[in-house]
Parts: C-alpha cells; structure tokens; sequence
C-alpha cells in the first residue's frame, strides 16, 4: 500500500517524499511433507554440498581428485587385460578385494575433507538451529547427514569395482556364468557397504568433537593413518601377538572386506574373522556412542 504524499505548501522548503509499502506474510498452503521431506531436503543439500555442486570450483576439487584417484586404477587394470593375452593378464590385473585397498587413499582423503564440511559448518554458521526449527529433530538430521555421506562414499567404494568386473567380463577375466556373476556382485556390494558405513561414522564422529574444519580434517587422517602405523610398528619392532594388527583403524574395513572375498590379508590370516568383525564392530558403536554424546550435550538455538 502506497501513502500519497501531501502537495506541497507554498512558500515553504521542498520536503523529501517517502513511500511506504505493507508487504505483510501470508501462511504457507503447499504440500506439507512432514519429517520425511525435511530428511530428504537435508540429505539432497548434502550430497551436493559433498561433491562441490552448485559451489566455486575450489569445493569440486577433492570430489573430483577422489573419483579420478578411485576409477583411473581401474581404467589400467582394464587396458592391461585388453592387451596382455589372458593366461598373463590375469597376474598382472589387480583382484576385487586387493582394489578396495587401492582405493583406500580416496576414501580416506574424501572422508578427511567432506565430512567435517557437511558436519562442523552447520554448527559453525548456525545453521543447525533452522534444521531444528523444522520437523527434524537431532536424530532425524544425522540419520539423514549420514545417509548422505554414505550415498557419496558409495560412489568410491562400491562402484569402481563394479566398474573393474564389466570391464574383466569383456576379455573373458570375469565370473563363469550367471549364478558367480551374481555371488561377486553381492560380497562386491557387501564390501562397499561396510567400508563407506565405517568411514561415514568415522567421519562424523570426529566432526562431532570440533567446529574447526581443518581440526577435524587432521584429527580425522591422524587417527587412520597414525594407527596404522602404530600398530605395523609394535608388530615388527616389538614382535607383538599379531592380532594388535586389528589397532589400525583405517585398515579393519579392508581386513572384514578381505575375509568377504576368502581372501585375508597375509600379516593377520592368522586372526580369527570374528575378531576382525568384532573389532569393526566395536570402532563403529564407539563412534555412534561419541556422535549421540555430542549432538546430546549441545545447545541448539531454534
């Protein structure tokens, strides 16, 4: 609404005019989605925000290094199985469960940098407090953080070595017959499953402790790589029981995911693989525990 403004008087000074304007609010009348669709809201901004979508190119770095670090591998194995006859091919190619340690470096560097973005900058910005204005609540937004990173984490775990089983089929290095084809498939799911769940909580646990990005990114590659380092070390220099192996936190998934393909690493054959599951397991209900703790205790401003 526009208020006139009065004609001048004669004679007097020029006034400055003001036009006022009554927006007013009117209630929201569209569809109401209720929790599933403030869930499906958060995990859709998160997977763009994961891969840098929408964002300066700066942010698509580490999505774009992480895929080429995950598929180029697999792209050489297959030129190598196209070019070397088969009976030498099949030595020189890389196996399906010796691929998902291949890939380890990806998955580490993706969960280093993109957890802690999806994570510490809404608590940093504040942004938090709106998610929690809408119908979620604590545990419905990190179900839904969660299952975003883990549908990212997918895309570097499971399926490069999809991608690596076509591409074996084609020069006759694949499964024999339809019923194989389909056992490979499911421990090749079974293990992209496990690992991108391990390194989602991973990932989330330690974004959970800091605001600082560039803390948890750090705190995030010192655990999985210190450890593993700690834990070859007492091996050989201390000549430990071999099962202080299963110390390395970054190398249980590949160790469960070996034992999946019948396959167990040399080092720890001589582990049992309940151990190995149990010590799984345990890092990934330590790091539920450390995420419900830190969402539990934490102020929230709606």
């Amino acid at each position: 609404m526009t208020t006139p403004t009065p004609p001048p008087v004669p004679g007097s000074a020029p006034t400055a005019s003001a036009e006022i304007y009554d927006r007013g609010y009117r209630r929201y009348d569209g569809p109401r989605t209720g929790v599933r669709g403030a869930s499906r809201s958060v995990w859709v901004s998160s997977v763009q925000r994961a891969l840098g979508l929408r964002r300066k190119f700066r942010f698509k770095i580490v999505p774009i290094l992480t895929i080429l670090i995950a598929y180029v591998p697999a792209i050489a194995f297959m030129g190598i199985a196209v070019l070397l006859p088969s009976e030498f091919a099949g030595e020189v190619v890389a196996d399906y469960a010796g691929y998902f340690g291949l890939i380890s470096i990806a998955v580490i560097l993706f969960t280093a940098f993109v957890a802690p973005e999806l994570m510490s900058t809404d608590r940093r910005t504040g942004l938090l407090g709106l998610y929690m204005a809408s119908p979620l609540n604590r545990g419905n937004y990190l179900v839904a953080k969660g299952t975003a990173l883990m549908s990212v984490l997918l895309l570097v775990t499971m399926l490069p070595i999809v991608f690596l089983l076509v591409g074996y089929s084609f020069v006759n290095l694949g499964p024999d017959g339809f019923g194989e084809t389909v056992e490979l498939l499911g421990r090749i799911a079974a293990g992209g499953v496990l690992m991108s769940i391990f390194f989602t909580l991973i990932g989330m646990a330690a974004s959970t402790l800091t605001n600082r990005q560039g803390f948890a990114s750090a705190g995030i590659v010192m655990l999985l790589i210190g450890s593993g380092a700690l834990a070859g070390g007492l091996v050989e220099a201390a000549g430990v029981r071999n099962e202080v192996q299963l110390a390395s936190i970054a190398g249980l998934p590949f160790e469960v995911i070996a034992r999946i393909f019948d396959a167990p690493n040399e080092p720890i054959q001589d582990v049992s693989t309940w151990e190995a599951v149990g010590a799984y397991a345990a890092v990934c209900l330590i790091s539920i525990a450390v995420i419900a703790w830190g969402y539990r205790r934490l102020e929230v401003t709606k």
